[in-house]
């Protein structure tokens, strides 16, 4: 009996092991990026300078621009590690001489299931299995019920504007799949993705990983 104890309890710390470094692996998030540059003249962003974020009419107010927030908080972090900084706002210094404007569009989509999976059944009672009574058979009835992960689809497009001439100069679009519902930590990734090769993208699409610690 003790040894059975033993042998169970070992075979838990296993379990436990293989699930903690299963969280410790960091994920290999795939996203498909496109992006294309436009530079006017050759001049483009340089170390040191200054933009501001613009949005649209449907960004300004409400929970959609509390989102917005966020998520410039974060793409604000990832154009530093490019060397830009976000200009003061309106409120707190003049904008007017701000070289660049930045807009991002961020959408997130919920689904049922992935793509690759069959349509979920709904769930109910159906007839499963036989039972004989006398000389009859009678179906018994169960309850059968499937449990699917729901899957997401983001999709975030960062675009880059020259306020000297009002021409858009860089867009970029990264679109990532998965269980995993929004963290910022994905959308952290998405925007790595969305940038990489900045400022000089290459032209045609392309696969782009990025390892972020679990969320």
């Amino acid at each position: 009996m003790r040894r059975g104890l033993r042998t169970w309890r070992f075979i838990a710390l296993l379990i436990g092991a293989a699930w903690l470094a299963g969280c410790a692996t960091p994920l290999r998030l795939e996203h498909e990026v496109r992006s294309q540059a436009a530079w006017n003249g050759g001049v483009r962003p340089a170390a040191g300078d200054r933009y501001v974020f613009e949005r649209l009419p449907s960004q300004r107010s409400g929970d959609a621009a509390r989102e917005q927030e966020a998520i410039e908080a974060l793409a604000a972090a990832e154009l530093a590690r490019l060397g830009l900084q976000r200009a003061e706002t309106a409120s707190g210094g003049a904008t007017s001489a701000v070289p660049w404007g930045v807009q991002i569009v961020a959408r997130s989509v919920k689904y049922p299931y992935a793509p690759w999976d069959a349509p979920e059944p709904r769930p109910g009672w159906a007839p499963y299995g036989q039972v004989m009574v006398g000389r009859g058979v009678v179906s018994s009835i169960g309850l059968h019920w499937t449990l699917r992960p729901p899957y997401y689809v983001r999709e975030l497009t960062l675009t880059l504007r020259d306020r000297r001439s009002g021409d858009v100069v860089y867009e970029t679009q990264a679109v990532q799949d998965g269980p995993w519902s929004d963290t910022p930590t994905l959308w952290r990734a998405l925007l790595q993705a969305a940038l990489d090769g900045f400022p000089d993208p290459p032209s045609s699409p392309r696969r782009v990983v990025v390892e972020s610690p679990r969320p």
